[in-house]
């Protein structure tokens, strides 16, 4: 978060005008709602899969342009490439959240984004151990951030930044492993009788698969799903029979780490609000981690008996 509002609040200035989607971190939704208006800041939040939707907005004025793909934790894909053109048109500067994809799954940069964020908190970092935030891009737009973020007083202590740096060694290693094994958890769900629904880009299913598979050389570590009994209550009853799946609001790490967002990703939001984004109560986010797969679905399994 706090590269994130160093990025935006180094950027943008009154009067000036924000585009982005419904479907952001829920501390990322909370700068264009509570933050922005402050500052006479106009944020507007799209359908997130509505790309009509996000370039009407864009041709009505557009200074800033924020996307998030895949979405945490639906895994809803936004299309980088024809937003970005479409921005850069109006004269506007496209930010994308890389978070959930890592640079080994996609690159925004090559697609004509013009600034990618990351909370190294996550796969960046993928040990749990340290929290911190990046951004990339070309010198002129990273050096007021730089200098924003130096006045503001979010900044890495030594051993954080170190041990991002050494998480980052085996980042490639890491994320290939998860993006295999999230695969086949995906379609182990898939076809579970006590799964409703699988959320997850790499799935055929998936409604963002298309634009996925253009854009992203691997469709990442994490995936959500809905049971058939979908309410916070199944929720709460299943993951504490899963013996090799963490209980914690983190992601990205070699540990498997699973968690409802209505306690971990968008606890700052309502039920209804998390409903309007189309969270559901029940909905579980699965952030696979570097274990034997095999034992990660044996341990689904058992779980799913269990309720």
């Amino acid at each position: 978060m706090g590269i994130i509002s160093s990025t935006l609040f180094a950027l943008l200035a009154s009067g000036n005008r924000v585009v982005s989607v419904k479907d952001t971190y829920g501390g990322t939704s909370a700068i264009f709602t509570e933050y922005m208006p402050k500052y006479r800041i106009d944020a507007v939040q799209c359908d997130t899969a509505d790309h009509d939707q996000i370039e009407a907005e864009i041709a009505k004025g557009c200074t800033l342009l924020y996307l998030e793909t895949p979405t945490n934790p639906t895994t809803k894909i936004i299309d980088i490439a024809r937003l970005s053109k479409v921005a850069h048109a109006q004269g506007a500067v496209v930010v994308v959240d890389n978070t959930a994809a890592t640079p080994i799954n996609q690159n925004p940069l090559q697609l004509g984004a013009d600034v990618v964020v990351h909370s190294a908190t996550k796969f960046l970092g993928g040990h749990a151990d340290a929290l911190g935030g990046v951004a990339c891009g070309s010198k002129h737009l990273i050096d007021p951030i730089h200098h924003y973020r130096e006045i503001h007083g979010a900044v890495l202590d030594p051993m954080s930044a170190y041990l991002l740096l050494r998480g980052m060694k085996t980042l490639d290693l890491r994320v290939k492993r998860q993006n295999e094994s999230a695969m086949r958890i995906a379609r182990f769900l898939e076809t579970h009788p006590a799964v409703d629904r699988v959320f997850y880009p790499g799935l055929d299913s998936h409604p963002g698969h298309a634009i996925a598979t253009r854009q992203m050389s691997g469709f990442g570590g994490i995936l959500s799903f809905i049971l058939k009994e979908n309410s916070l209550g199944a929720a709460g009853r299943l993951i504490p029979h899963l013996r090799f799946a963490h209980a914690a609001g983190n992601l990205g790490a070699v540990e498997t780490i699973v968690a409802p967002p209505a306690t971990s990703s968008h606890v700052e939001c309502t039920p209804e609000e998390r409903a309007r984004l189309g969270i559901p109560e029940g909905l579980i986010r699965y952030s696979t981690g570097i274990e034997d797969v095999e034992d990660l679905i044996d341990d689904l399994a058992s779980a799913l008996r269990g309720l």
